[in-house]
C-alpha cells in the first residue's frame, strides 16, 4: 500500500487495506449501533419519576386538590396554583429519589447535578407559594400534603390550568389505594411495555424525560 495516504485516500481503499491509525467517519451506517433502549418507538428505565410528566402530574394534581379544599379564593390564579404544584411534586420526587439512592454516588463522589436540581424546584416552589400568599404558618400542613399526595399518588394524566378538571384529578388521587407512587411509576412502565413489548420501563424518552 501507497505510505502518506490522507484519512480521505485510505477512506476509499477495501476495509482490509486500511492502516492501523484510520478510524472511519460515523456517518449514516457507520459507527456503533443505537443503544435498542434509545431506538425508537422503544422504551427505558424510569426511576423516580421526577422528570416525568406523567408522574409528577399526578402528585402535582393531588397537591392542587388538596389546597384548594383549604384555601378557595386560590381557584382564582389556577397557573400559579399548577406552576406551583409542579415545583412541589418534582422537588418531594427529587427528594424521594436522592433518599433511596444517596447523595454520594458509588464512586465516593457527590451527586452534584442531582443536588443543584433539588434546589431548583425548591427554590421554584417556594416562590410560587409567595405569590399565592401561602404564609410560613401553612407550612406544616404543606409537609402533610405533600407527603400524603406521595403516598396516595397515581398515574392519572394532569397538569395544565384547567382548574376543575385537575381539581377532579386530584381528589381521585387523594382518595386513591396505598403506595400509589410506586402505583404512578408502575403505570407509566406498563404504558412503556404495551407500546414495546419485552422493555421494561416507559416510552422512548423526551429530552425532558431521558434520566440517564
Amino acid at each position: 500500500m501507497k505510505k502518506g495516504l490522507t484519512a480521505a485516500e485510505v477512506a476509499k481503499l477495501p476495509p482490509d487495506q486500511w492502516p492501523d491509525w484510520y478510524r472511519p467517519a460515523k456517518g449514516a451506517g457507520n459507527g456503533s449501533p443505537k443503544h435498542p433502549d434509545y431506538a425508537d418507538n422503544n422504551v427505558v428505565s424510569l426511576q423516580s419519576g421526577y422528570r416525568s410528566p406523567r408522574v409528577y402530574s399526578a402528585v402535582s394534581a393531588a397537591l392542587v386538590a388538596g389546597i384548594v379544599d383549604d384555601r378557595p379564593d386560590l381557584r382564582s390564579y389556577p397557573e400559579a396554583l399548577a406552576a406551583w404544584a409542579d415545583a412541589e411534586a418534582r422537588a418531594a420526587l427529587l427528594r424521594r429519589h436522592l433518599d433511596e439512592i444517596g447523595i454520594i454516588d458509588e464512586d465516593g463522589q457527590p451527586r452534584t447535578s442531582l443536588a443543584n436540581m433539588l434546589r431548583w424546584f425548591e427554590k421554584s416552589a417556594t416562590a410560587a407559594r409567595d405569590r399565592l400568599g401561602l404564609d410560613p404558618r401553612s407550612e406544616a400542613e404543606l409537609s402533610l400534603l405533600r407527603a400524603k399526595a406521595l403516598r396516595e399518588g397515581t398515574g392519572v394524566g394532569g397538569g395544565g390550568a384547567d382548574l376543575d378538571a385537575l381539581v377532579e384529578q386530584g381528589r381521585a388521587v387523594l382518595d386513591a389505594g396505598p403506595d400509589p407512587l410506586v402505583t404512578a411509576l408502575d403505570r407509566v412502565r406498563a404504558e412503556g411495555e404495551a407500546v414495546a413489548p419485552g422493555r421494561r420501563a416507559e416510552t422512548a424518552p423526551t429530552p425532558e424525560e431521558d434520566e440517564r
